[in-house]
């Protein structure tokens, strides 16, 4: 006490000063690693799904009416260097690598990983393609068309519903079915689900020559795959030449391996918009865009790991329910269909006009399809382990 007193008036409000400061940070709540966040119950990652996922919608709203990519609002800010669709892929196959990968650490075991995996990407798919399909075939077919059974139908399905069986060349009949939606895409976003098929095969086949502990394993593959991605792209091009969704999935499973250490809070991703600022305020001078794809990338990844490992206390049905392949799956086919119906429909009306469709087809395969498919898997592997 008597030392205590002796001390001077500046260096007693310094002490009290430091003290308050303690006790804020003691009140606050410390940001959770990327592990911690994946594992719990109230992270935003459905809600970055949800977001990436009504992102796609918004971008296709244009597509389908005549508008080219960057034509839209938004995208008119960052044409050519990319558009608000990519971006918003950039951001599905980063959460994609990123549990992709974590679901190989906790169990590394090949048929168990591919029944998983199957049992995400697939049942909706086996439902969603014939069910577009048909629809498009009965009432937006022409005269000339062949009918539901046919087998310009069912090689588009059947495609479409195996991802092709990932080889290299697709038929073009696969994409299509001639006199149907006046030739157009029946479902256009289908593509990427070819990728991400092939991606799964690399977490495997990645994962089975694993020469460290996983965890590093994964992380130094990571790394070594995104340099060659950049430096030498003929490395995978046999394989995945979607280098930039390749990119941001190499980027999830590196996140995944540094998921116990890595925590993002908003710092991060201010750090990183200051960065893109100083990127554009530099390249503006002499682009069309002063953006850059590596900029925007970047901005995208840590805003995404920066939502996603928040807690998240409302939003509970959404952030138990996952409504973002549905709405992948249907909104195209919804579109595609309202243009041809309604002829004079443009961005912003269809934006409202495909909506209530899209999001009761979603609502139906989460909670009929998806959802049961996952507890049947996980029940079955229950069962055998």
């Amino acid at each position: 006490m008597h030392a205590v007193r002796q001390l001077s008036p500046d260096l007693r409000r310094a002490g009290t000063v430091q003290h308050a400061c303690q006790g804020c940070a003691l009140n606050r709540p410390p940001l959770r690693t990327l592990a911690e966040a994946a594992d719990a119950r109230d992270n935003g990652f459905n809600l970055v799904r949800l977001g990436a996922a009504l992102a796609v919608y918004y971008f296709h709203a244009y597509m389908t009416t005549g508008i080219v990519p960057g034509g839209d609002p938004v995208g008119r800010w960052i044409d050519p260097v990319a558009d608000i669709g990519k971006l918003a892929l950039a951001v599905f196959f980063l959460i994609s690598g990123f549990f992709v990968s974590q679901s190989w650490m906790h169990d590394p075991h090949v048929l168990r990983f591919t029944l998983r995996r199957a049992a995400r990407l697939l049942p909706a798919l086996a439902v969603a393609v014939p069910l577009t399909a048909a629809t498009a075939v009965l009432c937006y077919g022409s005269p000339q068309a062949a009918g539901f059974w046919s087998h310009d139908t069912w090689r588009y399905i059947i495609g479409n519903v195996t991802l092709h069986g990932l080889r290299f060349v697709v038929p073009q009949g696969e994409w299509h079915i001639p006199g149907v939606l006046q030739g157009g895409a029946i479902n256009g976003p289908l593509w990427t689900l070819y990728w991400e098929g092939r991606m799964y095969v690399m977490v495997a086949l990645i994962g089975v020559a694993a020469a460290l502990p996983l965890r590093q394993w994964l992380g130094g593959m990571a790394v070594l795959l995104l340099l060659s991605a950049q430096l030498f792209p003929e490395v995978a091009a046999g394989y995945i030449w979607e280098l930039r969704l390749w990119s941001m999935f190499l980027l999830g499973m590196l996140c995944c391996a540094l998921a116990p250490q890595l925590r993002v809070g908003g710092i991060q991703v201010a750090c990183v918009g200051v960065f893109v600022w100083l990127n554009w305020a530099r390249n503006v001078t002499m682009s069309p865009s002063g953006f850059t794809w590596f900029g925007l990338a970047a901005l995208c990844c840590m805003a995404t790991l920066w939502i996603g490992s928040r807690r998240v206390t409302g939003w509970r049905h959404l952030r138990r329910h996952d409504y973002s392949y549905g709405i992948y799956l249907y909104h195209w086919p919804v579109m595609s269909m309202l243009k041809l119906s309604f002829p004079a429909l443009t961005a912003i009306p269809m934006l409202f006009a495909a909506l209530a469709p899209t999001l009761a087809l979603a609502a139906f395969s989460w909670h009929f399809i998806e959802a049961p498919a996952l507890r049947a898997v996980r029940r079955r592997l229950a069962a055998g382990s």
